[in-house]
């Protein structure tokens, strides 16, 4: 369907969140989600009252007067409250604090699982790794590449970082075992990047006398700095 000439007809079955809500800030948030309601043909409002228990929104109070947070609870029911079948969310968590970014996150696999289509774009890394099963990265304005979600998870790499006994150790390590990516050397530490199978590593690692062994995974964002261009 064309955006422009079937305007009306499309929004019956979407579902929208922009970045920048406008608002009509004089009414309270009641009047404003019964407006939409209204223009959106919606008279069973029971999704709507579930939404507002769900984001603990009281939405008595006038908009102008509401905060940040406040307002996006008011824009994520008004994208959601009509059981659409497409959503399309443009930083929907902006401004929430992290127990109703995780009740959104929860909402999100919900109507997933209802086989609802969601296009959404975020900077927040964990939330797309939790939410997604496809994943397009944008660079520069234009698309870097188009990801399934567990085949950018497998990109994943982990950093270990091992306390060695001594520098002496530590230097051995580094002579004998030359196809190791090292991160870092600090001292006695030093910090590697493993992807893959793991097991090859850390039966190395059981060869030299180590003190202490940290690990940390490799977020979304760091494969994407990583594989995309964003390291030097």
């Amino acid at each position: 369907m064309d955006c422009y000439n079937d305007a009306a007809k499309i929004q019956e079955n979407l579902g929208y969140l922009p970045g920048e809500i406008t608002f009509l800030e004089d009414l309270s948030g009641k009047q404003m989600l019964d407006f939409i309601a209204s223009m959106k043909g919606i008279k069973d409002k029971t999704r709507m009252n579930e939404l507002m228990n769900i984001f603990e929104l009281d939405p008595r109070g006038k908009i102008k007067k509401m905060s940040k947070g406040m307002k996006q609870k008011i824009g994520i029911i008004c994208a959601f409250m009509g059981s659409p079948d497409i959503i399309i969310l443009d930083e929907p968590t902006s401004g929430l604090d992290p127990l109703m970014q995780n009740r959104f996150v929860e909402l999100i696999l919900e109507e997933k699982s209802k086989g609802k289509t969601i296009f959404m774009s975020s900077h927040i890394f964990e939330e797309v790794e939790r939410t997604c099963d496809r994943t397009a990265i944008i660079k520069e304005g234009k698309i870097a590449a188009i990801e399934n979600m567990e085949s950018l998870k497998a990109k994943k790499r982990k950093f270990y970082t091992l306390e060695f006994e001594s520098e002496k150790e530590l230097l051995r390590f580094n002579e004998e075992n030359p196809s190791i990516k090292i991160i870092e050397v600090l001292g006695k530490n030093v910090t590697v990047a493993v992807q893959g199978d793991i097991v090859k590593f850390l039966s190395t690692v059981t060869k030299y006398k180590i003190k202490d062994l940290d690990v940390k995974r490799e977020t979304i964002e760091e494969i994407f700095l990583h594989f995309y261009g964003g390291e030097k």
